[in-house]
């Protein structure tokens, strides 16, 4: 690659026209940007052939030769799925550049990149690489992604992600540096199309609805149109138009719902991608645009939305709680919810639909770029700036204790069981169930901790380093085995937002709970590959959206977990479909009577969260509305606390923790 003396040679590696989608406009629109800067010389080198079609469900290529934003120039299309030696041919031709991005999009393609890095170390290049990673995983992960994703991340000098949730993904899965930044405006027809307001259709009839994209099962189709079913027997009159492709079951299940019994006359199907040419149009013709999201990352829809003058009902999920106004220039509700999607269609009756849209303003897809540019050369300076949350030192610790603790829960629990069989001691099941911590209560002083780390060491227990924690771990404990075992030690039971050294799963498993695999198992979005641990299983999982069966639980264990960004409706809703009636949530957070000042401060991607009295009635009554029965009641008595014993070290914040025990009805 050749340049002018003195230019920065620039390659942008990824997607582009003929490739449909939002990831082809953004890597064409990066490209764009970075060679506005001073003395760059950006060359964008895509793909002739993206994947193979068989495994693609949907149309790899535009319908027709009209590209989404104009063309880069120069485009390059030297790379070929089904063409190793394209691969090589192209880490050879980069290897001069001084600075490479890498477009990440789906795992498939890892093998091609990572001979494309090759290629690039065997010719001595001395670029900075970059991956921007639109998605760390899948939204539906396959065997072996979380292998090539790592590998990718560690060969590169740094990592480019869209939230605080992806970033903590891309540190789990290898990266060495790793930069979050804020997904800058790329809409399909550019700046000039998104501003091409197409002529307002006159409504004749009830609120009209968009949907627009691909339907897959993460972005709650379904869910919607379960709301949508749900407000036109309250007298709601609602038309929802599904704009897009349909996927595998999820398009199926949409397609089954959206022509089933009540919506005949409801709903339109508009199936097959949507060009960018017809996107005013579409627009024109309706009043706002529903986002009913499962879970998320980074999406345009809503900056697409109001570029066209349309307000926006949302889940709280990925980035639309940034973008979106609730009350403002749109609705956002929990995910994961039929109802609450249905109060949030309520919410766009005619006088708040009016009010909405005439609050919504059109976006700035200019400013947000110089943002991201800067966030791309800070993860070219690679390094280690960006290390996990307590930095590498902790998470070495913290691995640390856990292979610790799990070698000592397996050797004691096996020599548990031969004693016992040899009628030497007591079975596990006869183990005394921890007590002195109440179902629903407060820790008081520190004359409490030194009480529960005393209990650990009568019951032989492995205590928690942090003594505080083993408060409320004890807590859990003995509510999973009282409440929901019934002492038959036969529990399914999920540890929402799990640490593999945490305390509660290897304490259950002491007591003889786990015979069964998968009675017990932890989920945490941070976790890369799934790991097994004394039979117990550690697994990515979002505690919003844990896709479990319904009733398929026992017990749901959350310790200190909702304190740092979860949103709170969502997992009371998710908990309580999981539970089995008569079920039990033990949950612990940060509390305080008179919570600390905490503006400014953040931990694991969040602000820092001190529950106080009011916020945690609060928490109890969302709690109500979704079936989960306080055990116990919230008295001013049972909230008082003398003393402060929980000290966090790295926030100088001193405060305690709550416990709180649900049961399902």
């Amino acid at each position: 690659m050749s340049a002018a003396p003195g230019r920065r040679r620039i390659v942008v590696l990824g997607p582009a026209h003929p490739s449909k989608g939002g990831i082809a406009v953004h890597t064409t629109e990066l490209a764009r940007h970075l060679a506005q800067g001073p003395d760059a010389d950006v060359k964008l080198v895509s793909w002739a052939k993206l994947y193979p079609e068989l495994l693609y469900p949907g149309e790899v290529a535009l319908p027709d030769a009209t590209p989404e934003v104009p063309e880069f120039t120069p485009t390059l299309r030297p790379l070929s799925w089904s063409s190793p030696a394209s691969w090589w041919r192209t880490g050879r031709h980069v290897a001069q550049a001084d600075l490479v991005v890498i477009a990440h999009v789906v795992p498939l393609q890892v093998p091609a990149l990572m001979t494309v890095l090759a290629a690039m170390r065997a010719a001595h290049s001395a670029a900075r690489t970059v991956v921007v990673a639109h998605n760390v995983l899948p939204h539906e992960p396959n065997p072996g992604d979380e292998l090539l994703v790592s590998r990718l991340f560690a060969a590169v000098d740094g990592v480019v992600v869209h939230s605080d949730a992806q970033a903590a993904l891309a540190h789990a899965h290898g990266a060495r540096r790793v930069v979050t930044a804020d997904l800058p405006p790329h809409l399909p027809g550019g700046p000039k199309l998104a501003g091409e307001a197409g002529s307002r259709v006159p409504r004749d009839g009830g609120v009209r609805l968009l949907s627009l994209g691909v339907v897959r099962e993460y972005k709650g189709l379904d869910l919607l149109l379960e709301a949508l079913r749900e407000v036109h027997q309250r007298g709601f009159d609602a038309r929802l138009t599904i704009a897009g492709e349909l996927w595998g079951a999820a398009g199926r299940r949409v397609r089954e719902l959206a022509t089933g019994p009540g919506m005949r006359g409801h709903v339109e199907l508009r199936e097959g991608y949507v060009p960018a040419a017809r996107i005013p149009e579409l627009m024109a013709a309706h009043d706002a645009v529903v986002l009913p999201y499962r879970s998320g990352t980074a999406s345009q829809n809503a900056l697409l939305a109001f570029a066209h003058g349309l307000p926006v009902l949302a889940t709280r999920v990925g980035s639309f709680p940034a973008q979106v106004r609730d009350g403002v220039d749109g609705v956002l509700v929990e995910p994961g919810s039929a109802a609450a999607l249905a109060e949030g269609l309520l919410r766009l009756a005619d006088g708040g639909l009016k009010t909405l849209r005439d609050n919504v303003e059109a976006p700035d897809l200019e400013a947000p770029w110089d943002a991201y540019l800067g966030a791309v050369d800070e993860a070219a300076k690679g390094g280690t700036a960006a290390a996990p949350p307590g930095g590498k030192a902790l998470a070495v610790a913290k691995r640390g204790a856990e292979h610790a603790l799990w070698a000592r829960v397996g050797v004691q629990r096996r020599v548990g069981e031969q004693l016992a069989a040899r009628k030497l001691t007591a079975a596990p099941a006869a183990r005394p169930v921890p007590s002195g911590v109440p179902r629903t209560g407060v820790l008081h002083d520190a004359a409490e901790v030194a009480d529960a780390v005393a209990q650990t060491k009568r019951l032989h227990l492995p205590a928690h380093p942090d003594s505080p924690k083993n408060w409320d771990a004890l807590g859990a404990v003995a509510a999973v085995l009282t409440l929901a075992d019934d002492g038959s030690r036969t529990a399914r039971v999920l540890d929402a937002g799990s640490a593999r050294y945490s305390p509660v799963l290897p304490w259950l498993r002491l007591y003889g709970l786990g015979r069964t695999r998968g009675d017990l198992a932890g989920i945490n979005l941070e976790f890369g590959a799934t790991v097994h641990r004394d039979g117990v299983e550690f697994r990515r999982g979002d505690v919003t959206d844990t896709g479990l069966p319904d009733g398929s639980l026992d017990a749901v264990t959350c310790m200190s977990v909702i304190e740092h960004g979860v949103p709170i409706a969502g997992f009371l809703t998710e908990t309580a479909r999981i539970l089995r009636p008569g079920g039990v949530l033990a949950l612990s957070t940060d509390y305080d009577q008179s919570p600390p000042d905490t503006t400014g401060v953040t931990a694991y991607g969040a602000p820092v969260k001190i529950f106080s009295p009011a916020d945690l009635r609060d928490l109890v009554a969302l709690a109500d509305r979704v079936g989960l029965d306080l055990v116990g009641e919230l008295t001013d008595d049972v909230l008082a606390h003398p003393e402060r014993p929980v000290h966090w070290k790295r926030t100088g914040l001193d405060y305690t923790f709550v416990l709180l025990t649900f049961v399902r009805r």
